[in-house]
């Protein structure tokens, strides 16, 4: 088994690709010691030719490193599946790469080749995720919320897995249940959905699901006003008010999980990808460190 992803290098108006085997699940290893690192991270894998695009659903992570507009655009790694390290590390990334545009790519395998102008394979499959209910309170989950035509609010947290909205309307007949009217979670999910009946109106949030459901809301909710939300949790939280209860960001407390987790996993590094030098990961360190002293500052 693998952790298989792309990396492009784009400079002086060409690009080239790279493939990982093992490195999908711990993308910010690559990318934690700011340009630099991610450039030799990527030139230390295999060449391939334009054409080998990782299938998007064997793909866990990608990247593009634009050396001309200075932009980097990323998807993956298990720390960025949770909102509070997530949130961290992206904004550890803008203090590492600074003159930098960092953005994360939603639509995973797609956007990434869209970026450069490549064609990644089709990948077929039947987009039909499980709406079991999840019973764990403490574990990640997706939250539906819908608001019937009178106005009122319910909820089911779900499995989690790829994004619910990919069953179209058809998601309404196949929830679980009555739902609930109120929910209080001891971990902000890692994705959900919103519907609103009497607005016909519809908007979805996630931080996993890399199979392209962004640009397929449209086509997925015919007749229906769809939003992307990237991971903007805090737009359905706000259109449920109290009745969906979240904990606090602690982005400190993030930072400190997310660094300690890279530092464990970082001397299992798979093959002979490049490791941050001692003087990057110092750097690593004090963002990490900022990020704890502003939020203390502001608590």
């Amino acid at each position: 088994m693998g952790n298989r992803a792309n990396f492009v290098v784009v400079e002086n108006s060409d690009w080239r690709l790279y493939y990982a085997h093992c490195s999908g699940c711990r993308m910010l290893d690559a990318l934690i010691g700011g340009p630099d690192l991610a450039l030799r991270y990527a030139v230390s894998l295999e060449a391939c030719p334009k054409t080998q695009w990782v299938d998007a659903g064997w793909a866990d992570g990608g990247a593009v490193i634009d050396l001309d507009e200075r932009r980097l655009l990323f998807f993956g790694d298990e720390l960025m599946t949770g909102i509070p390290e997530r949130r961290a590390m992206l904004r550890v990334l803008d203090d590492l790469w600074p003159g930098w545009t960092v953005s994360y790519a939603y639509d995973g395998v797609a956007e990434i080749a869209d970026y450069v102008g490549g064609e990644p394979r089709v990948h077929e499959w039947p987009k039909c995720p499980t709406t079991k209910l999840a019973r764990d309170r403490k574990a990640l989950c997706q939250v539906v919320s819908v608001v019937d035509s009178t106005g009122r609010l319910r909820l089911w947290p779900l499995h989690w897995t790829v994004s619910q909205a990919w069953h179209g309307p058809a998601l309404l007949d196949k929830l679980p249940g009555p739902g609930r009217s109120r929910l209080k979670l001891d971990v902000i999910p890692e994705g959900g959905v919103h519907v609103d009946l009497g607005r016909k109106t519809m908007g979805e949030w996630h931080t996993a699901d890399t199979m392209g459901i962004c640009r397929e809301l449209p086509d997925l909710w015919p007749g229906w006003h769809t939003e992307s939300w990237a991971d903007r949790f805090e737009e359905q939280a706000r259109r449920c008010g109290l009745a969906l209860r979240l904990p606090a960001l602690n982005l400190g407390a993030a930072a400190d999980s997310a660094q300690a987790w890279i530092r464990k996993r970082e001397p299992d590094a798979p093959y002979r990808v490049p490791h941050p030098t001692p003087a990057e990961w110092d750097r690593f360190a004090a963002a990490c460190d900022a990020l704890r002293a502003d939020r203390a500052a502001t608590a």
